[in-house]
């Protein structure tokens, strides 16, 4: 399941000699750790982009929510959507008024075709996680999850491929979209069937990722 809304880093476009200007008109601000920083209906219509730390980008509907992604460093997002913004960590976000962002993708073709390039992927992933919502079941979410931070984020050696997930249980099981003992159980079936080795608090060891990618259907 993938949990990243964009390929594209800003914080590397922004670095750039010709972006200079431009990341100088963000305001840096922080935000500590699990607190939900915005909501549907904001006061300010900001865009953000994030410089240090992850959030977690999710719907409300009635007394569920669903995750549509973890936002890292160099992701971009605004403050007026649907979609609630809660801190994982610690933060430090760039902010701008989004009419200023407007006024200087006019002006800036390069730039702004970045940032369409970032919209696109964005309503990409939107639809994925619906579909894996609507048509993959909890167990198959999990292990697309565990893949795919493998894939991403993983660190390999000789004994398989280790992880470092950083989430508790109830933040693992609102990003898949289940409940926390849903997921604590398959969990704990995972481990004991031997797709996943825990080695310590949040770092997962995977032996071997074809074990796990053919586990659903075990």
């Amino acid at each position: 399941m993938k949990t990243k809304l964009s390929s594209i880093n800003l914080l590397i476009e922004l670095g750039k000699p010709e972006n200079r200007d431009f990341r100088a008109e963000f305001t840096d601000i922080k935000h500590i750790k699990n607190n939900l920083i915005y909501s549907p209906g904001h006061e300010r219509d900001l865009v953000f982009i994030v410089k240090k730390g992850r959030l977690r980008l999710y719907l409300a509907v009635e007394d569920k929510d669903f995750s549509l992604a973890i936002l890292e460093p160099g992701d971009i997002y605004a403050t007026h959507t649907r979609a609630h913004v809660e801190t994982l960590e610690d933060v430090t976000l760039m902010v701008m008024p989004t009419s200023k962002l407007h006024s200087y993708m006019a002006t800036h073709p390069a730039l702004s075709r970045t940032i369409i390039r970032i919209l696109g992927e964005l309503l990409n992933q939107t639809f994925s996680i619906i579909d894996s919502l609507v048509f993959k079941d909890i167990k198959q979410r999990l292990t697309d999850f565990f893949l795919y931070e493998a894939e991403h984020n993983g660190s390999k050696d000789a004994s398989g491929t280790t992880i470092i997930l950083d989430l508790t249980t109830t933040q693992l099981a609102a990003i898949i979209g289940s409940s926390r003992q849903t997921v604590s159980t398959i969990v704990s079936v995972m481990l004991k069937d031997g797709v996943l080795e825990k080695k310590y608090r949040s770092v997962y060891l995977i032996p071997n990722i074809d074990l796990l990618r053919n586990y659903p259907h075990t």
